[in-house]
């Protein structure tokens, strides 16, 4: 009888092994699916030294972003993009992909789907090309009361096309897509947003439709110009020398420990408002994590507080403890409390509401507020990053000097 259950195990366990997929290792076209459009997005599959563990690339332009939180059970892949509190799950059916991404934070849900080996945009195969010059100024929603600007930022090689778009709240990070003729089409996903933007070119300006979600899309135009300019998000909210300081009791939610000024007394401290579900938050935390290892032996400080949007206490301290394991945060984070522009201001006697996650303010040695980044323009935007890594550190100087 032993033999026979023994035997019968060894058969299920065989069976099973046998039914486990695998990834194949390589390029794959995935997309986010919309009820009228899907978002694609290249992806790349590579198992380095275990054939068991797949790691997924998420590929935009010059941005590369590696997921190690994959599972593989039966025909399922199930992967996790821990940064934005992310999972996709998709059955396995050789060459293609289909299944679910699930927004945590947000308890959203679209399909997902891919295809092995296909690009992120298939080629006509016309010869003529639209030539994309680098610097636009760009009009979302024109003719419309609510009209607001941007700046493009693109490079073109052939029919391949890549940049950026910085609005006055943020950039929308890395794009990736083609031209032919006078038409254009670029896509990205970072693991949170699946955007799409769409143009055709006459009359000396580029007019099209950019999808940021589901049954939600803007009108936009642009034109080329070399002086185009956005806000300075140095100069939204002007300080100077007025000595306000924050209300440090303000910056935690209810329940948690209050924070208290005379932690950061004689120290120059950054207080980041951030999401963990905002990608521009993730860029910012990165860009911090860097420079407080590079600047903690000075008379500095850095403190992040966490506004969330599936907000319950448990939930942002659950994302705080996660993010602070995984990204090696040295410095302070807490949890502030849902996510509302006006609700992360109330710290702030001079601001009636931050104007966008993340927002960067720096306190100086006594306590008082000086500077505000209203948003951050981060690696996506090239000059404008350098622009803010030099503009903070000459700040930070200056104040440790004072």
């Amino acid at each position: 009888m032993k033999i026979i259950i023994t035997t019968f195990m060894l058969i299920l366990l065989f069976g099973a092994n046998l039914a486990a997929q695998t990834l194949k290792e390589g390029d794959w076209r995935g997309a986010i699916v919309y009820d009228t459009e899907e978002v694609p997005f290249i992806f790349e599959v590579n198992y380095k030294d275990d054939i068991s563990k797949p790691i997924i690339t998420i590929v935009n332009g010059k941005d590369r972003a590696e997921i190690t939180d994959i599972k593989i059970e039966g025909d399922s892949l199930i992967f996790r993009v821990f940064a934005f509190d992310i999972t996709i799950k998709a059955k396995i059916e050789g060459d293609k992909l289909i299944g679910t991404m699930t927004k945590h934070y947000q308890k959203g849900e679209a399909t997902f789907k891919a295809d092995y080996g296909k690009p992120r945009f298939e080629l006509k195969g016309s010869t003529m090309l639209e030539q994309v010059e680098p610097k636009w100024e760009i009009t979302f929603k024109p003719g419309q009361n609510n009209a607001y600007p941007a700046l493009g930022l693109f490079e073109q090689d052939g029919n391949k096309i890549s940049g950026t778009i910085i609005t006055e709240t943020s950039d929308l990070r890395f794009f990736e897509g083609v031209i032919e003729g006078n038409e254009m089409i670029l896509s990205s996903f970072d693991g949170a947003h699946a955007f799409l933007i769409k143009a055709t070119f006459s009359n000396d300006k580029w007019e099209g439709e950019m999808v940021f979600g589901n049954g939600y899309s803007e009108s936009w135009e642009g034109k080329y110009n070399p002086d185009a300019k956005i806000k300075d998000p140095l100069k939204i909210v002007t300080l100077g020398k007025n000595e306000i300081r924050p209300d440090f009791q303000k910056l935690s939610a209810d329940g948690q420990p209050s924070i208290k000024r005379e932690d950061y007394e004689g120290k120059v401290l950054l207080i980041q408002m951030f999401g963990t579900w905002c990608p521009n938050s993730w860029d910012q935390t990165k860009y911090l994590i860097d420079w407080y290892a590079k600047n903690k032996e000075r008379e500095v400080a850095v403190l992040a507080v966490n506004h969330e949007a599936n907000y319950s206490q448990e939930y942002g301290e659950r994302r705080i403890a996660e993010y602070k394991d995984k990204m090696d945060i040295e410095y302070d984070v807490i949890l502030g409390g849902k996510l509302s522009k006006a609700e992360a201001a109330k710290a702030f006697p001079f601001m009636d509401r931050i104007a966008a996650f993340p927002t960067l303010i720096v306190v100086d040695k006594s306590g008082y507020a000086r500077y505000v980044y209203s948003f951050f323009t981060g690696p996506a935007t090239g000059e404008y990053y350098v622009d803010f890594d030099e503009k903070l550190n000459a700040i930070v100087d200056n104040l440790i000097a004072e």
